[in-house]
């Protein structure tokens, strides 16, 4: 028998709650909504249509990906990234975040998912909300960690998306980046 005693609330929520809708759709500015989940949420074809999820992006280092349902064709991006604190994000998160506001910006839903939607694919919807939204780091953690509670990157990831911030918020002048446009939807 399995058992629940010392499982942290946040960590019981995670179980229960596959995916936390992270930033809405705006009808005004034709964007489509950002969602943060677990392993569990793409497993269920359902959860999926009844949020119109369109894009996925798997941040796993799994070999192998439970094969979504094939009448619902689905926009895919795959991270293959373990949860340690040794890996570096950095080298991954520009293309990611790139992917994420394409898809939003084209109105899609995208559900961004890793094992349990706590650490890889929450620093991966933080890297996003620092970059087209101009966020702090804490800001960012505190606006997803609202939305989903059981949030907890892991002290690298965390490392890394600092030092991420600094880079992106360091003015253009000094800093050696390509020009992007930032996000026209507001974080609720």
């Amino acid at each position: 028998m399995i058992r629940f005693d010392g499982l942290p609330p946040e960590a019981m929520q995670a179980m229960c709650t596959p995916m936390h809708l992270i930033l809405p759709a705006s009808p005004t500015a034709r964007t489509g909504a950002l969602y943060l989940g677990s392993l569990a949420a793409i497993l269920d074809p359902t959860l999926l249509a009844a949020h119109a999820i369109s894009a996925l992006v798997h941040v796993l280092d799994a070999p192998w990906l439970p094969a979504p349902d094939p009448k619902a064709p689905l926009d895919a991006y795959r991270l293959d990234i373990s949860d340690s604190t040794s890996v570096d994000l950095r080298p991954h998160l520009e293309s990611a975040v790139r992917w994420i506001d394409d898809r939003l910006r084209r109105g899609l839903n995208v559900l961004v998912h890793c094992q349990q939607g706590i650490s890889r694919s929450a620093a991966v919807v933080i890297a996003y909300l620092i970059y087209t939204h101009n966020m702090t780091y804490d800001s960012a953690f505190d606006l997803v960690k609202r939305k989903r509670a059981c949030i907890k990157p892991n002290p690298g990831f965390v490392r890394c998306l600092q030092d991420w911030e600094k880079q992106w918020h360091t003015p253009p002048q000094v800093a050696n980046r390509p020009s992007m446009r930032r996000a026209s939807t507001t974080p609720a």
